[in-house]
């Protein structure tokens, strides 16, 4: 499937965790060479974030870079992905924008921005966008459901 998406300039690829068809996919990746925009959804942040780092090893022309970052990570183990990075660096030197959405009580922002860094991506070209407290957003939506069954109930 990644090989047919191979000559394109922009991907978005922003499904959750747990997604097997595109990490297994990875096992097998090509090189983007033509892209230059590149968003991706939980599913690659897994595993000390193993997938992100292989398409960034293979998107060599990357300009802008897009996270979408769902789950509250404080709750949730780490899934694995069963692949082997030789190593954990990566050079996307066009890279001028790294956007970050999550909620504000992701700890995993500051591991991505360290990873960045380290691999020349200065500080101030990554952006984060916090919205509310996961585990807050959690507890209100089963408040939710509790008083919907109630009424249903009730009916």
């Amino acid at each position: 499937m990644l090989e047919s998406l191979s000559t394109a300039t922009s991907l978005e690829l922003l499904t959750d965790a747990g997604e097997v068809v595109l990490t297994r996919e990875l096992k097998r990746c090509p090189t983007f060479s033509n892209l230059k925009t590149l968003s991706l959804g939980e599913w690659c942040m897994a595993a000390d974030f193993d997938a992100l780092i292989l398409l960034l090893q293979h998107s060599p022309n990357i300009k802008r870079l897009f996270l979408q970052l769902k789950l509250n990570f404080g709750m949730r183990k780490a899934l694995e992905t069963g692949i082997k990075l030789e190593r954990r660096s990566f050079t996307c030197k066009d890279l001028r924008m790294v956007k970050i959405k999550c909620s504000k009580d992701d700890g995993r922002v500051h591991t991505l921005a360290h990873m960045f860094s380290a691999n020349g991506i200065p500080l101030q070209c990554i952006y984060v966008r916090r919205s509310g407290n996961a585990h807050l957003r959690g507890q209100k939506f089963m408040r939710e459901l509790g008083k919907q069954e109630l009424d249903e109930c009730g009916d």
